[in-house]
C-alpha cells in the first residue's frame, strides 16, 4: 500500500512540477513574440518618419523652386511656372 501511495505522490509531484516548468516557457515565449512586435512597431514607425521626413524635404524643395522663379509681371506666372503647370496636364 505504501508504494502505490508513493507511486501517486511522485507522480503528482512530477505532474505539478512539469506544469509549473511548462507554464514558465509559455509565458517566456508570449515575453519573447510581445517584445519581437514591439521592436518590430518602432522599426517601422522609424522607417515612417524617415520617408515622411523625406516627403517634406522635397515638399519643401519643390516649394523653393516654385517661389525661385522671377517676377516678370506682378499678376502673372512666370514661365517656367506655366511650363511646369502645362506638364502636369
Amino acid at each position: 500500500m505504501w508504494r502505490v501511495v508513493g507511486a501517486v505522490a511522485l507522480g503528482g509531484a512530477v505532474f505539478a512540477f512539469g506544469f509549473h516548468e511548462g507554464g514558465q516557457r509559455c509565458e517566456a515565449r508570449h515575453a519573447i513574440a510581445a517584445i519581437e512586435k514591439a521592436e518590430r512597431a518602432a522599426q517601422l514607425d522609424a522607417e515612417r518618419i524617415e520617408v515622411a521626413k523625406q516627403r517634406d524635404d522635397l515638399a519643401r524643395e519643390l516649394e523653393e523652386l516654385s517661389n525661385a522663379d522671377p517676377i516678370i509681371v506682378e499678376r502673372c506666372l512666370g514661365p517656367n511656372r506655366v511650363r511646369r503647370l502645362n506638364a502636369l496636364q
